[in-house]
């Protein structure tokens, strides 16, 4: 009769064991997402830095500021951005996602040095200008970083991640910048920024990248340290796609030259699977920007005091409400991974149009004296509850979506369009607003947002694909169909000389 043979547990294979016990994909998930959200705090903190530096600045005896030099030092972040925006699709394919993502975070770390460092206007505007080629880099391979690193299941939380982690560096710098000078704030987020660099060190590169790349070990290394060796189907049909690609590229020998690099751009406009996201992307930023969280940021006092009425603290009000925003975007991750994410995006849009319509209904009856009775307590509980609707999904769902809707070859050109087409629309909001709400009021100027919003949300209904709990693969491949593989072909074959 045979015996078997029992099974020697040394110390060393019981230590990795219990390692790998403790160790799960998930906690490995948290950590690589860690890398992107600090990296987003950053953003956020950059964006509300100026609201501490100004009056600040406007006090100080060695650095005096003059008009055109303060408005230089709030907008100029925003042509960082775009410049770094147009950059990322020469690169995003070529240097790897790990490689732009601890880019964006030198970059920011030294542009807070050089602000702590700061004796003069010029310098201040140079840092910040570096700040936003930093933030633009964020900006588009933050989203697809997240969507890439985790799985599945969990990807619409990990995302969600990214909204919060925007809404903390802005109430970071608003906290830092009432308690601090803008020096020691600045050195904050520098020490924030430098953290970040070390976890994106100790971070892998994105599997999905590897394998369009034709590294098909390293991916399937990275892929099993990520997600462990549940998700197998899922990684056979990235390298399986990733073959065929390589192959036809093989077959077809394509000439390089300015005149078949603006054919191919040209293709790609025509594509199915670039321009429906680039849409749908359109419309969820339209939600993101006019759900009410920019309006509040840009003309915060002079909308409260249309609401709530004169002589309140507006200050402990707009603190109150960044310490909201924090809370509900930590709640909208519980809420992003149990339900689906057009069923959020329809209650939290629903919910923000009634509050829309509410607050101008009761605005204009306070306004016109109509109302016989008034308290600011109506005012702060509407204006609450208001928030409640954008940072419940309004401006988390577009960020989730991004990271998931754009197929491999197009993130970065894909990233890009949906990029400035978010800053054409944000300029838009900001050049038009104020005339809007001198014309018709705040509560014209409401009923107006809570009728685009309303136009949005119908659309996105009927073009919007459910994207929780599916392969970025299948995601792919519903947007380009069933005839991938003929498409691509016939696509490199119009490329040839």
């Amino acid at each position: 009769m045979d015996t078997a043979v029992p099974t020697v547990i040394t110390p060393e294979t019981k230590a990795n064991n219990d390692q790998s016990k403790w160790v799960t994909p998930f906690k490995k998930q948290c950590f690589v997402t860690a890398g992107v959200s600090l990296n987003i705090i950053s953003h956020g903190t950059a964006l509300g830095f100026s609201s501490a530096l100004i009056p600040q600045l406007r006090e100080s005896k060695f650095i005096i500021l003059d008009d055109s030099s303060t408005s230089w030092i709030v907008s100029i972040v925003g042509i960082g951005v775009v410049t770094g925006i147009l950059i990322i699709p020469f690169i995003i394919n070529k240097i790897g996602r790990k490689l732009i993502n601890l880019m964006s975070a030198i970059i920011i770390t030294i542009s807070w040095i050089i602000i702590f460092v700061a004796k003069t206007a010029f310098t201040l505007i140079l840092a910040r200008c570096v700040q936003g080629i930093g933030n633009g880099f964020t900006a588009i391979i933050g989203p697809i970083l997240i969507g890439e690193y985790t799985s599945p299941r969990n990807r619409g939380a990990f995302l969600a991640t990214t909204s919060a982690s925007f809404f903390v560096g802005t109430a970071l710098s608003h906290t830092t910048g009432s308690f601090l000078s803008w020096q020691k704030s600045a050195l904050i987020c520098a020490c924030i920024s430098f953290i970040d660099i070390l976890l994106i060190i100790c971070s892998p590169e994105s599997p999905l990248y590897l394998a369009k790349n034709g590294k098909y070990d390293a991916c399937k290394n990275n892929f099993h340290w990520l997600k462990g060796n549940d998700e197998d189907e899922e990684l056979d049909k990235m390298l399986k796609n990733a073959m065929i690609e390589k192959d036809l590229c093989k077959q077809i020998k394509i000439k390089s030259g300015y005149l078949n690099k603006i054919l191919e751009y040209i293709l790609t406009l025509r594509k199915r699977e670039f321009y429906k996201p680039v849409i749908i992307m359109f419309h969820l930023y339209t939600i993101n920007i006019w759900c009410g969280v920019t309006i509040h940021d840009a003309f915060a006092i002079d909308i409260l005091h249309t609401i709530v009425g004169p002589n309140v603290n507006i200050s402990l009000i707009v603190f109150s409400m960044d310490i909201q925003a924090v809370v509900i975007n930590i709640i909208t991750i519980v809420l992003i991974r149990k339900f689906k994410r057009k069923r959020v995006l329809l209650f939290a849009v629903s919910l923000n149009i009634i509050m829309y319509l509410l607050i101008a209904s009761y605005t204009y009856l306070r306004v016109q004296n109509i109302l016989s009775f008034h308290t600011p307590i109506i005012g702060i509980f509407l204006s609450h509850v208001h928030l409640i609707s954008t940072t419940l999904g309004c401006v988390s769902i577009p960020n989730i979506i991004a990271g998931e809707i754009f197929p491999f070859n197009y993130k970065g050109i894909g990233g890009m369009f949906s990029q400035i087409i978010f800053y054409i629309i944000l300029t838009v909001f900001l050049k038009i607003t104020p005339y809007l709400l001198r014309i018709v009021g705040l509560s014209g100027t409401y009923c107006i947002t809570a009728a685009l919003m309303c136009y949005s949300l119908i659309f996105l209904i009927i073009m919007l694909p459910e994207t929780k709990d599916r392969t970025l693969q299948d995601i792919e491949n519903e947007l380009t169909g069933n005839n991938k593989n003929v498409n691509t072909e016939t696509e490199l074959n119009m490329l040839m000389s």
